[in-house]
């Protein structure tokens, strides 16, 4: 009976460790129906988390990331009881509190992050830039993605995964009108930060997200087949 154990036990292992895996991201909800949590960033409480609410979960080592769909974002303890739920569609996300930080930025004398110091360098406010892009202008659109060529590795990180959030602010049907009348060249290397999780983050899986909430995008982006 050993023996078959062990494998029992090394099976649950795996299945375990497998669906850990699986679940880098998923929506969720509290296990008590009446109770609330903190969601806190930084050590500061940003949102209460209640009862019978829906939000999406990003495991880590000592708890959990949280996005709320009123575009709150922070982190809540291990310990508190999650009832996850894989196999709801995940939400959209919510980067409306981005666009106001870019407007208030762009008056900024100065910034400490790299991807505007390095815009800077070249005669551009960013996030004067980022601001007018977000609100659907074209030319600024097409001068934002027209910025890559200057962004060395540490302003890389912060500036691709902008590129992300830049659609959810302009909106599928204006940032698809927008790809609509750029080169074929540009759509592509848009379309590779767009399906590149390290830069769409908290979504694993961008390509199903993208086809879901914004498919007109997809559609030029990526084809009907893909």
């Amino acid at each position: 009976m050993r023996p078959n154990y062990l494998l029992a036990s090394f099976a649950a292992f795996a299945l375990f460790h497998s669906t850990a895996n699986a679940l880098d991201e998923c929506m969720a909800t509290l296990k008590d129906p009446h109770g609330s949590v903190i969601v806190r960033e930084y050590g500061k409480v940003v949102a209460r988390l209640k009862g019978g609410e829906h939000f999406l979960v990003e495991r880590m080592p000592d708890g959990w990331n949280v996005y709320l769909k009123s575009g709150c974002d922070g982190f809540i303890e291990k310990k508190v009881a999650l009832q996850l739920l894989p196999n709801e569609p995940v939400m959209k996300l919510n980067y409306d509190h981005e666009k106001k930080l870019w407007q208030k930025l762009q008056s900024a004398r100065d910034s400490e992050r790299y991807d505007a110091i390095s815009a800077k360098e070249h005669g551009v406010n960013y996030f004067q830039l980022l601001t007018a892009a977000g609100n659907g202008d074209l030319k600024a659109m097409a001068r934002f993605f027209s910025l890559a060529r200057f962004m060395d590795t540490s302003a890389a990180e912060e500036y691709y995964p902008e590129r992300w959030v830049l659609v959810h602010v302009v909106g599928d049907e204006r940032f698809a009108r927008f790809l609509s009348t750029q080169p074929a060249k540009v759509r592509e290397n848009i379309g590779v930060t767009l399906s590149s999780p390290g830069d769409t983050e908290p979504i694993s899986k961008p390509k199903p997200y993208l086809k879901q909430y914004f498919p007109k995008t997809y559609r030029i982006l990526f084809g009907k087949g893909q």
